[in-house]
């Protein structure tokens, strides 16, 4: 199953990208306590990792399309 999807998308490398992905999705959507439960994680600080995953998904995408960094 994992082959299909990296053929649809080959930028995925590994089934964990996909977890990643689905958590940080979550916590966009539902509280911290809530996504903790989800993701089976025993420790919060576990989930409040995937918060940074999104912080530092966003400064990529500012640094790759602001217009001043554009030279």
């Amino acid at each position: 199953m994992f082959k299909a999807i990296q053929k649809l998308n080959p930028e995925i490398l590994h089934p964990k990208q996909i977890r990643a992905s689905v958590i940080t999705y979550w916590l966009k959507n539902h509280n911290l306590r809530q996504v903790q439960y989800m993701a089976g994680h025993k420790y919060v600080s576990s989930t409040e990792r995937y918060q940074l995953n999104n912080l530092d998904n966003l400064q990529s995408k500012l640094e790759k399309f602001h217009p001043l960094n554009n030279k």
